[in-house]
């Protein structure tokens, strides 16, 4: 009979011995993210999202506040901004603090949060699919491009694959032990996880929810369950909310302002028609990027005066943007479709590498971990599939298609971007660990059915050539063939 690939013990926390085994992959993964910042990461662009998050950071460490960085740097104005939830620059002013204040220190923060992501996700594996498939998850994550060229960055994708492998895990830890406390715990890894990418409002109570559903009986128990971590996650986002009220003269920010530039350079004739479908647009006038007619009517920047602040400004484009999407209803569908093409590889493959490089990432890596996470995600969804036929599976692998399709829900409303699978990367790289060994186990199934058949024929040829009555299936060696599958 084949042995199935069985679960681990419910325990998060592994034996000594898968300690160290997955503890020596970590370090593999570190250093394969310090020799690809060494030797193939590009500079930090002047400008973009990688120096503002630097700049919000001294801001931050220096006692100015969370300011709008672009400006205080030009001009000395300290304009009060949510542009950025403040995840990472918190995490970079920790590290501005304790002496890591150059580009590269913080970088390497960033890959060493990288490589615990590797540890994050062998513990997955191995809580679904046992130690080796723990090993072969943790394997693929530290040696994964779409990983490990996004960690040397220094943009907010590292720790947002931090937070995806955190939350996994929490949940798994809860389906273990639903206790109040695990519970508590889940909603604040879920709100701390809203700090660096907007997905997590998604996947934190979607995952509380078929944990709770799953895990108790009756809905007022489930109710309680639920509301316990979304109370949790609340709780976290609450202290940065009510800085927004106090810093945006009472206007309610929850999380950020960017939703208002979002809403605006996502839905605008360039990102809807021509070569730019499905991308986030800027008109924005700074040096090597003037404005263009072409690109009349996309985000041009926060008008920020005297009595409209950037919350009321981004409210402003909200409505412009929503306003646009109302009256391009038709083209939607075919914008959609462009924005997730984008993000998974599949619509301007080349265009979105030249992307990467503004953004600070390695051209060619870029596009090299496009293609090896549409592998892996080709595996994950072969290995379900498998799965599912030979009802292997348990319902906690369905916990791993949450961030997935977080990502998909929130692309497809916003713009597309390779950097946003950031979120789903751990998830996928454990699903392709698993479905890797699911396939093994129905291809080794097979070959034990073959050779048990076969078997049985000889065994009947030889009864027959004795002059006796050994046919397959009168004999029972039919069934003793199949019992042997």
């Amino acid at each position: 009979m084949t042995a199935e690939v069985q679960p681990a013990a419910r325990r998060i926390l592994p034996p000594a011995r898968t300690a160290v085994l997955l503890g020596l992959l970590v370090l593999v993964g570190f250093v394969i993210r310090i020799d690809a910042l060494r030797n193939s990461a590009p500079p930090v662009p002047v400008l973009g999202d990688a120096r503002a998050y630097h700049l919000l950071a001294e801001n931050l460490a220096e006692g100015r506040g969370y300011i709008r960085p672009y400006e205080f740097a030009d001009g000395g104005a300290e304009i009060a901004t949510a542009e950025y939830p403040p995840g990472l620059p918190v995490l970079l002013a920790v590290a501005t603090k304790a002496g890591a204040t150059s580009d590269e220190g913080q970088r390497a923060l960033l890959c060493g949060i990288g490589a615990l992501t590797v540890g994050l996700v062998g513990l997955i594996g191995r809580r679904l699919g046992g130690d080796h498939v723990g090993y072969l998850a943790a394997l693929l994550a530290a040696a994964h491009p779409g990983l490990w060229n996004a960690d040397v960055s220094l943009m907010a994708e590292p720790l947002a694959s931090f937070m995806g492998a955190a939350l996994i895990l929490t949940a798994l830890a809860v389906v273990d032990r639903p206790d109040r406390w695990r519970w508590a715990a889940f909603g604040v890894v879920a709100g701390l996880g809203c700090f660096v990418r907007s997905e997590f409002l998604l996947m934190g109570p979607a995952l509380m929810a078929i944990v709770a559903w799953r895990t108790t009986d009756g809905w007022r128990p489930r109710l309680g369950r639920f509301a316990l971590g979304v109370g949790a996650l609340v709780l976290v986002l609450l202290p940065w909310t009510i800085r927004n009220l106090a810093a945006f003269d009472g206007q309610v920010v929850p999380l950020s302002n960017n939703s208002g530039s979002v809403a605006q350079g996502a839905n605008c004739d360039a990102a809807y028609e021509g070569q730019f479908k499905g991308l986030w647009v800027t008109n924005v006038s700074l040096d090597g990027n003037d404005t263009d007619a072409a690109r009349a009517g996309c985000f041009a920047g926060f008008a920020i005066t005297d009595d409209r602040d950037e919350a009321r400004a981004s409210a402003e484009l909200r409505r412009e943007g929503l306003s646009y999407t109302r009256h391009h209803l038709t083209q939607l569908p075919g914008v959609m479709a462009a924005r997730l093409g984008r993000t998974f590889g599949l619509y301007q493959f080349q265009q979105q590498q030249n992307f990467a490089g503004a953004e600070g990432r390695n051209v060619v890596w870029d596009g090299r971990g496009t293609r090896s996470f549409q592998l892996l995600a080709l595996l994950a969804i072969v290995g379900l599939v498998v799965s599912s036929v030979r009802r292997t599976r348990t319902w906690e692998r369905w916990l791993l298609v949450v961030p997935p399709a977080a990502v998909v829900l929130v692309v497809a409303l916003t713009y597309g971007n390779p950097r946003f699978r950031a979120v789903a990367e751990p998830a996928v790289v454990v699903l392709a660990a698993l479905g890797a060994f699911d396939i093994l186990a129905a291809v080794r199934g097979r070959s034990a059915g073959v050779a048990g058949v076969g078997a049985a024929e000889v065994r009947g040829l030889e009864g027959a050539e004795r002059g006796g009555v050994a046919l397959i299936d009168e004999d029972g060696g039919g069934h003793a063939a199949e019992d042997q599958v």
